[in-house]
């Protein structure tokens, strides 16, 4: 232990990179489709690691914007309908994709229902005008009745006034009196019967009249509360779309970071990885690598930064690999206790420079290999600085 004398041992940790490990990890999981990385591959950050398999989630995108591309054309065509236009003006999104066979026949089958409707109501309301057409020339002829009726009454009262003058008179029976009197009553309820005919055929007029303009009020009363089921189920499909494209971009597992894979998880194609399980380690490539050792409580106080500090390598041959020389590069500034052992302690961090690396060869340092570490304390020897006050 010559060269310990003045070092103090502390309790063996292991190497650490200067940032921390990354675990790669699945927010939903999935089947396993392509293995991109295995253990001690090197990989860059945005590097895909693992693919998932992707049918059933291109299966539902698919699904919901067929939907979706159904609702919009549908929105579109209530539109047209609504503001009473004579075409249906399509989203440009949809016009984009006008080659696609589906958007093709969603478009083809609004624009043909939107006719359909359109010409349904033109004839409707024909109809109706027709019926108002029939109305009127009912009337014309219910007029024309009437004064006819209105001649023949005027010559039987003039014929009436005569004879009642000749009765008087004493110069006719009453049986020819009374015969013109009954003529004159019954073509004066003939007359009557015109004129009630008459207005009752207006009437069915206005109530005709009323019916085209409630042919309009009822599409636009249909068509608004279609609208409005139309645009919230858009609303919930894009959401829904949105949360499939996501789905879909993270089939693509990446990597966080540029660094080492270590303990991979997935190895098979059709295997099954958990959500939130760590899939593998990605250890930083790029970053200093460091010593992490625990102290004991009552040793802190003889630890600062820029201390000298003696590493073993315990996982290699003690004859053929050197110890290296590091500095303490960072003191802990609390206490940390283990919740399994309830063991305290204080981690420090020993720093290495490039050149004492490269004292190992063909040695590779890699994160978790075990190390001893020794600090110096000071010129007193080991057995002065435990008996120390």
């Amino acid at each position: 232990m010559r060269e310990l004398q003045n070092h103090e041992q502390q309790q063996e940790r292991g190497i650490v990179v200067e940032s921390n490990v990354k675990k790669v990890q699945h927010p939903t999981g999935g089947v396993v489709g392509e293995v991109r990385a295995r253990d001690g591959d090197v990989v860059n950050a945005g590097d895909v690691v693992v693919r998932l398999d992707d049918t059933v989630t291109k299966a539902s995108l698919a699904i919901v914007t067929k939907n979706l591309d159904g609702l919009w054309a549908r929105a579109a065509r209530l539109q047209a309908e609504q503001q009473g236009v004579d075409k249906v003006v399509f989203p440009k999104m949809l016009l984009d994709r006008a080659d696609d066979p589906d958007v093709k026949a969603v478009i083809a089958s609004e624009t043909k229902l939107f006719e359909v409707r359109v010409n349904g109501r033109i004839g409707q309301k024909a109809q109706l005008r027709e019926r108002i057409t029939q109305l009127n020339e009912e009337i014309a002829g219910l007029s024309a009745q009437e004064n006819a009726k209105n001649q023949e009454i005027a010559l039987v009262e003039k014929e009436l006034a005569g004879v009642r003058d000749l009765y008087e008179k004493h110069l006719v029976q009453i049986s020819r009196l009374t015969t013109l009197e009954r003529d004159a009553a019954r073509l004066n309820g003939e007359r009557a019967q015109y004129i009630a005919s008459r207005a009752q055929a207006k009437g069915k007029i206005t109530e005709t009249e009323l019916q085209i303009i409630q042919v309009d009020k009822d599409m636009v009363s249909d068509v608004s509360k279609d609208l409005r089921e139309t645009n919230d189920k858009i609303g919930e499909f894009v959401e829904r779309k949105v949360t499939a494209e996501d789905q879909l971009r993270r089939v693509d597992i990446r990597a966080p970071q540029h660094g080492m894979v270590l303990q991979s998880t997935v190895h098979t194609v059709g295997g099954v990885i958990t959500a939130g399980d760590a899939i593998m380690m990605i250890v930083p490539q790029a970053d200093d690598l460091q010593v992490e050792a625990k102290v004991n409580p009552q040793d802190i106080d003889k630890l600062q930064i820029g201390q000298k500090t003696l590493l073993r390598l315990s996982a290699f041959n003690q004859r053929t690999t050197p110890e290296l020389n590091g500095i303490v590069s960072r003191v802990s500034p609390d206490v940390t206790t283990e919740q399994r052992t309830g063991q305290s302690y204080y981690t420090i961090r020993v720093s290495m420079s490039p050149q004492e690396i490269a004292r190992l060869g063909d040695v590779k340092l890699i994160p978790g290999m075990p190390v001893e570490a020794f600090v110096q304390t000071g010129d007193r020897t080991m057995l002065s600085y435990l008996v120390k006050p």
